[in-house]
Order: structure tokens, then sequence, then C-alpha cells
């Protein structure tokens, strides 16, 4: 009721406001040009307008002093004294001078004080304007844009993976997916309900899928290298990325297509390591984005996108060496079967690279003023993709001998079973903002949820096909869902102490609810217990009505956000919040910063803070058995591997700890610089500290105890995993951007920007260097602590990312003529075997390839990858792109890890990736803008 009232109060008080404002025409410095789609804000409030075509704008305020923020991609902003008078409209008109697009944009993020450019911000903030760098890029969704472009952000696309396949996982800083927090507009955007259980980098990890939102509906991302819970709360370890949406009136587009041609090695284990490449067209993906805005008035508009991509797979898969076919009298009879009906080996290649997917989305981002002091808004989405993926390759000799010839009836040549993804994501913000005398008030609800369902093609249960080659091969396995809803009420104020007090301070309520949705029977039941087979779908059993259910967590929360002029050239900002959880408690942070000017052009900052992540619901209550091929005896060998709850039976009996939230500490230190009118430098150095960090568990064996045995034949399971509190680590890091803007001649213009970061993971060691294992004393008793975490885990913290990244972009522009040049060197990476002792080469394993006792440890040198796009204004609205991503079709080493590369299957290594396996990929495309 009091929400109401205030609300209420606030609409009455704008209806009897006076009819006066601000209007004015926003020009170019050189060409006196109108500039559209400039942004004007009253500094401090969030009523703004934009300038039309023409670079005209009008904008309605009530009598006072305000300070206007003029700022454009591009251009350097403007801060301009405003005098209003009653009944009186002001007029204003200015002309911006181009900058750097670096540093000169005025950032939100990461500030509540109406924002700062980036060069005065207190900490690093990245910004990245999608809308334009769209024309010069062959990438068609936010993750491998951002990979490309931001150094510090890193995603994958991961394969052989289950569902994995069809999310990609993202880091920042080289940290885990769910420990960075992802804002739309400023407001929190949910998770996905996948969480990431294979055996691939982020194992264990719960992310939010960024390529749900389509990259045609986004302005520009800021990304806060900085952490920021004590602001947003949790999951900000890492920082924060807050993807802006457009806002812009008129017509644009743009029609893309490409695909890869690229050659590699397929045959490089069959061939005794001689390079015989072959030739692969492939991954081809046609997309089709627009956005259309309208205005609404002075200040108001509503913009609505709808984009639809159809990506094709992509196969990098070796050529199997091993048996094929069962042996006849103790004799491998491959080639006389193949012979006989017409196949070779490349009949039975799995599919290793990419998911094939299709589906597109809608997005509504609407702001309408009711009044001149306050404005209903509204943003959100739907999207919907379907995806396809395979797993290992059932071979007619892999076949259990009580099932083959009933399988064999169906499948002569064996299968390659399919997870087909059915991914529906949905989106809705809405609120008032506006102000109350001289406070500005924000209300808001927000709401999202993520559906991940799997259907499982091309398969077979194994315990259906003991008594009939009648059986089903296509399975309804279930799927998981995740919703999140959050209410936000902020309150912001300026006041007049020293140079300027901004406080900000506000609530929230938020409710998380994690379900899981049962298979049909036949996807997860064991029909013939007796006959000793593995039961469910193959590649992905079904999840189990046991396990089905929803789970749901509520929180709130109250922080209080200072910011402080001192002077003219320092800033001093200070953050508290409180959160408590209705499933583990209390938690209390903080964060302070500063940034000071030590010229006009040359500033220190520093920030220091404390974080915590909460244990996602997907990591408290996922609980399912999956199908994973182990390495035993230098063979692949499929083991059923259930996830157990943290708080189950199987968890009690082995001594699991109990799951409880991540807590953090971050510091941060560095300096902007602005050499001159062309060139600008900022330099942050890092460290975060992260106690309790989660992991998922090793497979745990029965070990010969009747009662956990009993537990996994519950659940067709042959071992146990899972989530716990296992380690601390030690993140440091140091990141730079350095760019350089100029005019060359009338028509000409040429930018280049250098950025890199260093990142040093470690999870932290005793003294003699043995990694700190937080394992319980059962665990020790029973010798099971490198089941609970090994070497391969330590290496994914350590050393499965790229450790650093390094990117040069050049853009020249002359008259209707473009070309953009960018090299990205992505650091090296490693696999640490968790089989073998390094310090005891006698036990280590024969190479089958070399002959010679090797670790199956490997280092993978740093690859750089070149990417060029030429683009030309065709007409007036229309521009031409094409060019390619990976010209020079750079791999990643080849892999002698995992098995010896799986008797030839694996070329590239699924376990660790630096740019994905695909190659070289070449595109055109065709942008529009009215």
């Amino acid at each position: 009721m009091k929400i109401i009232l205030v609300v209420l109060t606030s609409l009455l008080m704008s209806l009897a406001a006076l009819s006066q404002g601000i209007k004015g025409k926003i020009s170019d410095e050189k060409t006196s040009s109108g500039l559209p789609g400039v942004s004007i804000l009253v500094q401090g409030t969030n009523n703004g307008t934009v300038t039309d075509a023409n670079g005209d704008f009008s904008l309605n305020v009530a009598e006072g002093s305000y300070n206007i923020v003029v700022s454009f991609i591009g251009y350097t902003p403007k801060i301009i004294p405003a005098n209003v008078r009653a009944g009186e409209t002001l007029t204003l008109n200015e002309s911006l001078a181009e900058s750097s697009e670096i540093l000169s944009e005025i950032v939100v993020t990461g500030s509540r004080s109406g924002g700062r450019s980036r060069i005065d911000s207190p900490v690093p903030v990245d910004i990245i304007p999608v809308s334009q760098i769209t024309n010069n890029v062959g990438q068609v969704d936010i993750n491998q844009i951002l990979t490309y472009i931001a150094p510090s952000f890193q995603s994958s696309r991961q394969t052989i993976s289950d569902g994995s396949d069809h999310i990609d996982p993202a880091q920042l800083r080289g940290l885990g997916p769910d420990q960075v927090l992802v804002l739309v507009n400023g407001k929190r955007r949910h998770q996905s309900s996948l969480v990431n259980v294979n055996g691939t980098v982020n194992r264990g990890t719960v992310g939010t899928d960024l390529n749900a939102i389509p990259a045609t509906a986004v302005d520009k991302i800021e990304i806060l290298r900085d952490g920021a819970a004590a602001q947003y709360g949790s999951d900000a370890i890492a920082g924060v990325i807050n993807i802006i949406l457009k806002t812009r009136a008129g017509l644009s587009g743009n029609v893309s297509y490409g695909q890869n041609v690229t050659s590699y090695d397929k045959n490089y284990i069959l061939n005794s390591g001689a390079d015989e490449s072959v030739n692969v067209s492939d991954g081809g993906t046609a997309q089709v984005g627009i956005n259309y805005g309208l205005k609404i008035g002075d200040k108001g508009f509503v913009n609505i996108t709808g984009e639809y991509v159809n990506r094709e797979a992509t196969n990098r898969t070796g050529t199997y060496t091993g048996q094929i076919f069962p042996a006849v009298n103790g004799n491998v009879i491959d080639d006389q079967v193949m012979g006989e009906r017409g196949l070779d080996r490349n009949t039975f290649d799995m599919r290793i690279g990419n998911s094939k997917v299709k589906g597109g989305g809608v997005v509504l981002n609407a702001n309408i003023p009711v009044s001149a002091k306050l404005d209903v808004y509204a943003f959100g989405g739907y999207n919907n993709k379907k995806g396809n993926a395979a797993g290992f390759y059932r071979y007619p000799n892999g076949i259990p001998a009580v099932v083959r010839d009933n399988v064999f009836a169906v499948y002569p040549n064996g299968f390659l079973p399919e997870i087909n993804s059915d991914v529906t994501d949905i989106s809705a913000s809405a609120g008032f903002r506006g102000t109350i005398g001289q406070w500005k008030f924000d209300l808001s609800n927000t709401f999202g949820k993520n559906d991940f369902d799997y259907e499982i093609s091309n398969s077979v249960n194994y315990t259906q096909a003991v008594t009939t080659n009648n059986f089903q091969t296509r399975f309804k396995a279930g799927g998981n869902a995740f919703s999140q809803n959050t209410i936000n009420l902020d309150f912001g104020r300026k006041f007049d102490v020293l140079y300027g007090l901004n406080v900000a301070l506000g609530a929230e309520q938020r409710t998380d609810k994690y379900t899981i949705t049962a298979g049909e029977e036949a996807s997860y039941k064991n029909y013939d217990v007796a006959a000793g087979v593995a039961a469910g779908a193959q590649v992905f059993s079904g999840f189990f009505p046991q396990n089905a259910g929803s789970h749901s967590r509520s929180s709130v929360a109250g922080y209080i956000d200072l910011e402080q002029d001192i002077t003219k050239a320092w800033v001093l900002s200070a953050a508290l919040r409180f959160e408590n959880y209705s499933d583990f408690g209390n938690t209390l942070n903080y964060k302070v910063s500063t940034r000071y000017k030590i010229t006009d052009r040359i500033a220190l900052r520093a920030s220091a803070s404390t974080g915590f992540r909460a244990p996602s619901l997907q990591q408290k209550y996922y609980a399912k058995t999956n199908t994973l091929f182990v390495t035993q005896n230098g063979q692949q060998v499929a083991q059923e591997s259930g996830t157990f709850t943290n708080d189950s039976r199987p968890a009690e009996i082995l001594g699991i700890p109990k799951l409880k939230q991540e807590t953090s500490q971050s510091f941060t230190v560095g300096t902007t610089i602005q050499l001159n009118n062309a060139f600008e430098l900022t330099v942050d150095a890092y460290q975060i500290d992260i106690d309790d960090r989660i992991v998922l568990t090793n497979n745990f064996s029965d070990g010969g105890n009747a009662a956990l045995k009993a537990q996994l034949a519950a659940a067709n399971a042959t071992t146990a995993n899972f989530f716990s509190n296992a380690v601390d680590t030690r993140s440091r890091g140091l990141e730079g951007v350095l760019s350089y803007n100029t005019k060359v001649g009338q028509n000409q213009s040429l930018r280049a920007v250098l950025a890199g970061t260093f990142i040093q993971n470690k999870v932290k060691k005793d003294a003699s260097g043995k990694p700190i294992i937080h394992a319980s004393e059962i665990l020790e008793q029973t010798g099971q602590v490198n089941t609970y975490f090994n070497r391969e885990d330590l290496s994914r913290f350590e050393i499965a990312s790229p450790k650093n990244k390094q990117s040069l972009t050049i853009n020249y522009k002359a008259g209707k003529f473009g070309i953009m040049l960018r090299g990205v060197r992505f650091g090296e990476v490693a696999y640490w075997d968790p089989t073998i002792d390094p310090t005891k080469p006698d036990t280590w394993p024969v190479n089958t390839l070399t002959g010679q006792k090797e670790t199956l440890d490997q280092t993978f040198d740093a690859k750089i990858v070149t990417d060029v796009a030429i683009n030309y204004d065709l007409v007036k609205g229309f521009n031409l792109s094409i060019g390619a991503n990976n010209v020079f079709d750079v791999y990643q080493e080849k892999h002698n890890h995992s098995g010896n590369v799986s008797l030839g299957r694996f070329v590239y290594s699924r376990r660790v990736q630096q740019m994905g396996v695909n190659g070289r990929y070449i595109f055109a495309r065709v942008n529009f803008i009215f």
C-alpha cells in the first residue's frame, strides 16, 4: 500500500508541473552536421532523451538548475550547466568533438551517480558498442562477439558434453560463469537451468545464456571488471556484464551468411602422424535481424527487435582406428564386413564440433513518459532455439553381447545417438521511475525463466532390447527449468556537500525456483535388471521421477551506496549490502573505491571489496545419471555416473562436506592516461581471493560398501559425484587498453585499439606446494581425497583457460569504404592427467604412439587468430561487409591426452580449448539503417 501511495503521489505532483524545458541541437564539431541518436541526460536522474535524425532534441524538466550530460559513442562527452526558469524553454545548441570510443563514452555500470565517462570512473569498465561493431564482424552471437573483443571475456563452444553443447559457458577473468553477474538495462538477468556436468572447462557451474539475447537488439555492453556484490548482490565476484538495449527511432537491421571453409588432418593417427589434410565446408550460418523504434513524445520510445539464426553443425572428428565389429573366433573381421557392406571407416565418424542450432527471438524495450516527473518502462523478450548434437558412437563391437542380435536388426552398423534440445528463454521487466521532491526513485519487477528440455534420438534402452528388436529409438528425457522473480525499489539523491554527494539506497526481494521434469518411462527405466546392461536411453538417460520436482528459495536485501566528489579531482565511493537467504542465512558485504586526477589527463584509481556467491539451486538439487566415457587400460569404457545432491544418503555415507556459499575479497588498482587528444590508456591490476569454491567432484565407486552400492543401483549408476566446497583460490591479473583515434584528411579516420589481459589463477596450497583441499575426515581416512578433487580439477582452475589474451583492432574509414583488421592472441592452455603422479615416472603409462612412458599432461602453445572485413556504403542507409574470421585457418595443437586421443577420434582436445576448432569462417553481411 505504501508503494502505491508513493507512485500516486509522484503522479499527482508531476501532473501539476509547469510547462518548461530544454531544447536544442547537437552537431559534429568539424562538419557542423546534426548528430542523430545523441544521449541527453539530466545528471543524477533518469530523465533523458536522444536527438532525432537532424540532431534536434527537446526535454521537459521542472524549474531549477541542472547539469546536462551530452554523450555519443565516438565523441568526447560534455556536461553543460542549465538554469531553467518557470514557464520558459531554454535553448542549448552544442557541438561534440570526435574522440576514442573506448574511454569517452558515459557508463552507468558500477556507479549510481548518474553516469561518468570511462576515464572518470573509479573502477575499470569496458564499453562494447555492439550496434556499431556488428558491421565488421562475422560472429552473430554475443558470446563470440565478446570473446574476440574483450580480452577478459572467454567463451568456447563445447562438444560431446551433453547440454553444454547447446549453451556456451562464458568466463570473465578466467573465473566461473556463475561468478559474473549479468544485467539487462541495469536489472538482474536470470541464469540458465543447465548445469555443466561433463568433463569440460567450467564443469559444475551454472551460467547465464547470453546468446538468448539477440545481438541485433543490443546497443552496447558495459563490462565492469571489478567485484560488485555490495552494489548488485550475489554472483558479482569477477565483475558485472550490463547489456543495454537499443532505444533509437527508425528502422535498421542486417542479413548475413557465412560458413567454415577449412582443412584439418582427419587421419593423423590412422596414417601414423602423416599430415593428410581434408578440405571441409560446414557450419553454414544464416542470420536475419530487424530493429524498429518509434519515438513517443519528447523522451519516450518503443523499440522492437526480431532475430532468426540457423547454424549448421561443424565436425572435426578424427578417423576411428579401433575395432568396429565383434571378432569371430578371435579374429578381427572389420575389413571383410566393411567390404561386404560397401562401407569404410568414415561411415563410423563421430560428430565433434559445434552443435546444430536453429531459432530466434523478439525483444521489446520501451519507455513511456507519464509526465515530466514520471516514466513507465518495460523491456523483455522471448527466445527459442532447437539444437542437435551427438555423443560417442556405439560401435557394433561395443554393444553388449546379450542385446546384439536385436540391436543389429535395427542398427546393423551400430549407432550414433543424438541429443536434441528445446531451449526457451523468457524475460520481462517493468516499472516506474521518476522523482519525488529532490529524490529520484525506481520501482521495478523483473521476471525471467529458462526451460531446457531433452529429446534423445537414434538411440536405444538396452534393457528394452534384451527380448525384442521392436524397441523404442526416440525418447523424451525430461528437462530442467529455472525461474527468478526480482522486485527492486531504489532511491537516489544529490546533496550539495563539497563538490557533490550522491546517496543511493534501496531494497530487493528475490525468489528463485528450480524444477526437474522426469522423462518418459523408457528413457530411464531398467526393464531387465538380470541382463546386466546399462538402463535408460543411450547417450542421455531420462530424469528419474524420484528426482523430479520443484525447489525454491527467497532472499531479501538492503543496500546503501555513497559517492562523494571531495574535490574536482578526487572521488570517493562506498557501498554496503546486507542479504538474507531462506536456505543458508545472512551475508554482509562492502565496497570502497576511489579515483584521483593527478592532472586533467592522468588519474589513479583503486577499489577494495568483499563478495559472495550463493550456491545455485541447480547445484543444490540437480540429480541425474549420465553415461560418461573414461579411460581404463588405454581403452574408452562407458560408465554410468550418478550426480547426487549434496544432502543425499550417498553423500552422507562418503562424508561429503555440506554445501555453503562462496566468499571473496577483491582489490584493484589502476591508472587512466590521456596522452593527447588521440591516445588513451588504462591499466588495472587486481587480486581476487575466493574461499570455498564449489566444484563437482569426480566419480566415487561403492568401494565394497553395501549401503552405497544399493543407493547407486537404485539410480542405475555405478559411480557417484556431488557438488561441494572443495578449495580456495587466488586470482591475480593485469589488464590494459591502449587506443588511438585520429582524422586523416577530410573524409578519412583511423582507430586502433590494443587490449590485453594476463591472468594467474591458482588453487591455494600449503608450504609443500600441495593443494589445500576441504575434505572430511571420512574422505581422508578412506583415501578418497584424490577422487574428491584431482589434478584435472586443479588444471581447470589454473590452466585450462587461456592464461592471457591480447587483441589489436584497426579500423580505417575513407569515405564510403572501410576496413577492419584484427588479431587476437589466445594464450597457452594445458591439460593435466588426473591418473598419474608427476613425481613418479615409473608409474607413467606407455604412449601407444611413441612407445615411451610419459604422462598424458599436455601444454598447448599460444595461437594468433586474424580477422579481416571490408565494408562499403552502397547507397545511403545500406552497407555491405565481406570478410573472414581466422583468415589463416589457424587451429590449436593436436592433442595426445585422454587415452591416447581415444583411438583417433579426437584430433583436438575437448577438455581444454582456446578459440574453438572450426577454422576459417567466410561471411557476407548487408546492414541497413533508416
